[in-house]
């Protein structure tokens, strides 16, 4: 069988929880099928050779389609008053797309996979073979809330349209699809309501556990915490600002010596601006997290906002790191706050949870041990196995039907 996927960006390297994500749901069709992996850039962020090698291990092709567009101020109005979001347009153009017809006529493929709601222009380009979507969050619900949360301004504004813009273009997409993927049950509701005849398969974010051991290596002197998350994803700017505006001082009297550690790529000017506070790094991009896990004492996610399940989480509890966490930000998760996870939605709680953590090392063992019993559910091999029956199935329902 041959499954042609399509991807808003080059999962590879292993750099943000969409391309880790990307990459193991890629893995588990290629163990079974022939994929060809169909990815979009622009010159500034062309992947390199390296790492298009580094998927061609298991991919058979790795193609990419260059995007190129008028940035003008009137390029950009325009596309702002047109109906289709810019979500979905950032990823397109006409050249790209007619190389993408073209591509998928001489194939031959059985299945075509859009990786993101981004990507359903090009999967609907072959409408007589089955397609399967698949959706990392509720995009429409990600613009709404992060409009609700930013200040008054033209960016607040902007959030607004594309969350209605992206609501329509949701509704009239997901009925075109064989079968939906989703990161959590939460989204699943949401996805029914607009295709309610399609399977919605669940598949949380994991972690590999091959790679994400613990290395026995001493902790660092001085109690850490640490933050993990792109730095370019608003729900991550909102939590860290959260963070540093009503738990860090308190934190900071209680525990003179504290450092905070935030890594993830792209931080804006008032995440780097942190790096000012006595013990606050802001590293930003790094080529592998595991060595940050393993010298920290605890990971925070005071996450206010998003959808899906946090790689961050699973990662730490496989690696030993003791986690508080918000709801929201444990959302997907079949965590056991108390026993596995610590959680608490205000900043005082947060606060009190953090230090319990820092003080309390026979607490900080019993949520560690319970952590990495919990983590070994979410290894990436065996979540992603139903992936590949997902995708089989609905081939043969397709033929059956007479497709």
């Amino acid at each position: 069988m041959r499954v042609a996927v399509f991807t808003p960006y080059l999962p590879y390297p292993l750099d943000t929880g969409g391309k880790i994500r990307s990459y193991y749901l890629l893995r588990a069709l290629a163990v079974r099928f022939q994929v060809d992996l169909y990815t979009v850039y622009y010159d500034r962020g062309k992947p390199s050779e390296a790492d298009i090698r580094a998927l061609q291990e298991f991919c058979r092709r790795v193609m990419l389609l260059h995007l190129q567009k008028p940035w003008r101020t009137r390029d950009r109005l325009w596309r702002l008053l047109a109906p289709l979001p810019r979500s979905v347009d950032h990823f397109q153009t006409a050249c790209s797309l007619e190389q993408a017809r073209q591509y998928l006529c001489k194939g031959k493929y059985d299945l075509v996979v859009a990786d993101e709601i981004c990507m359903t222009p090009y999967a609907e380009l072959a409408l007589s073979l089955p397609r399967v979507v698949t959706r990392q969050k509720v995009d429409h619900l990600h613009y709404r809330e992060t409009a609700l949360a930013r200040p008054w301004g033209l960016e607040k504004a902007l959030d607004f349209i594309e969350a209605a813009k992206l609501r329509r273009y949701e509704r009239t997409k997901m009925p075109l699809y064989q079968a939906c993927l989703a990161c959590s049950e939460q989204d699943v509701a949401f996805f029914c309501q607009d295709a309610p005849e399609i399977p919605v398969l669940v598949i949380p974010n994991g972690v590999d556990l091959r790679t994400f051991v613990p290395s026995g290596r001493s902790k660092a002197e001085e109690p850490t915490l640490l933050y993990i998350g792109s730095m370019d994803y608003y729900p991550n700017i909102d939590a860290v600002r959260f963070f540093f505006e009503t738990m860090f001082k308190p934190i900071q009297q209680a525990v003179p010596n504290v450092r905070v550690q935030i890594v993830g790529h792209d931080p804006p000017s008032e995440i780097q601006r942190l790096a000012r506070h006595p013990g606050v790094e802001v590293i930003g991009t790094v080529p592998d997290v595991r060595s940050y896990y393993d010298q920290a004492t605890v990971l925070v996610v005071p996450l206010r906002l998003g959808g899906g399940t946090r790689l961050k989480i699973v990662e730490a509890m496989a690696l030993g790191l003791p986690v508080v966490s918000t709801t929201i930000g444990a959302e997907g998760l079949d965590v056991h706050p108390g026993e596995d996870i610590l959680i608490a939605d205000d900043a005082a709680s947060f606060v009190e949870n953090v230090l319990r953590l820092l003080s309390d090392s026979k607490l900080r063992e019993r949520i560690v041990d319970a952590g990495r019993l919990l983590a070994r559910r979410y290894d990436w091999t065996e979540l992603t196995k139903p992936y590949a029956d997902l995708a089989e199935a609905v081939v043969r329902q397709w033929h059956q039907k007479g497709k």
